[in-house]
This record gives C-alpha cells, sequence and structure tokens, in this order.
C-alpha cells in the first residue's frame, strides 16, 4: 500500500494527516519529530521544511502563528549550516528553569565610566562636557553623547555625560 503524504497525495492538495493528539508546546508531536534541530549556545533552532509545513498547516501564516505562539521567533542567519537560511529559534526566557543561570557572571558584569581631568594630560583631550572645558581621556570620548552646549558664553560642539560615571583624576 502507498503512504499517503503531501508530496504523493492521493489528488488533493492538502491532505488529511492523522495527528496522535499529543501536542509538545503547542505543536503536534509528528511535526516535532520532522524537523532538523541545530544547538545554539543557549537553546536551539530548528528548521522545517515546505513539504511538512504543509502536511500540519494550509498556509505559512498558520504555521507561524502556531511558532509563535509556541516559543520560536523567525531569523535568518547563515551560522548554523555554513548557507543562507530561515529558521525558527527556541526563546528563552528566565522561567524556563534550568536553561539560563539565575544571576550573570560577575567577570561580564561592568559600568562604563568616564575619566576626566581638569589640567592637561597625556592622552587626554580638551572637549566641552556639560558647559565646562575639561581634558578627558581619548578612549572615553566614545562613551559620552555629542551635543551643543554653552560654554564661557559662547556656543560649542560638546558633548554630556548624563547618565555615566565620570572619574575626575587630580
Amino acid at each position: 500500500m502507498k503512504k499517503l503524504t503531501a508530496l504523493t497525495g492521493c489528488g488533493q492538495t492538502h491532505p488529511k494527516t492523522i495527528t496522535s493528539g499529543t501536542l509538545v508546546n503547542g505543536l503536534p508531536i509528528e511535526l516535532v519529530r520532522q524537523w532538523n534541530e541545530y544547538p545554539t549556545k543557549q537553546s536551539f533552532a530548528v528548521s522545517v521544511s515546505t513539504e511538512v509545513r504543509r502536511q500540519y498547516y494550509l498556509n505559512d501564516a498558520a504555521f507561524s502563528e502556531a511558532m509563535r505562539e509556541a516559543g520560536y521567533l523567525p531569523v535568518r542567519t547563515r551560522k548554523l549550516t555554513g548557507k543562507d537560511g530561515r529558521f525558527w529559534l527556541y526563546r528563552v526566557t528566565g522561567k524556563d528553569k534550568g536553561v539560563v543561570a539565575e544571576k550573570t557572571a560577575p567577570h561580564k558584569a561592568y559600568s562604563v565610566f568616564v575619566q576626566v581631568s581638569e589640567h592637561p594630560k597625556k592622552a587626554f583631550k580638551r572637549v566641552a562636557v556639560d558647559g565646562k572645558w575639561l581634558h578627558v581621556y581619548a578612549d572615553h570620548i566614545r562613551f559620552l553623547t555629542k551635543k551643543r552646549v554653552r560654554v564661557e558664553g559662547k556656543q560649542v560642539m560638546g558633548y554630556t555625560a548624563k547618565g555615566l560615571l565620570v572619574e575626575v583624576l587630580a
């Protein structure tokens, strides 16, 4: 007897599929068994062929809606297989037990700060910061936000350090 699939169907565009009723994140288990999984750093991505999709969903909109409800996000990348493809990445939330650490590692935590001085120093550039001429460490200028400021009665192109930690050197 010939097996009925979406490819060999018997005159129907979308043959009726028999599902067991078992759901995995709201998706039929038969669909889940047929997709390709690719591991990522924290989660996994899946690739579902068009033929498999058509067996369970009439159009791409219905399939996309079901995948989003199940917690997957669409992504386009070539990092998983080496060629450009469309994948569904499983969304990892903080509520998923055992998937993500509760606290971030302390070696990754850092706060951005800007070193300034009122006197000229090596590797410090003189710029207008929040209404004053200050010498800012050259590598830290990128953290400041450009803004037109008034210094000593003149409008100049300067910077603002709003929201940043400013470390004043002697």
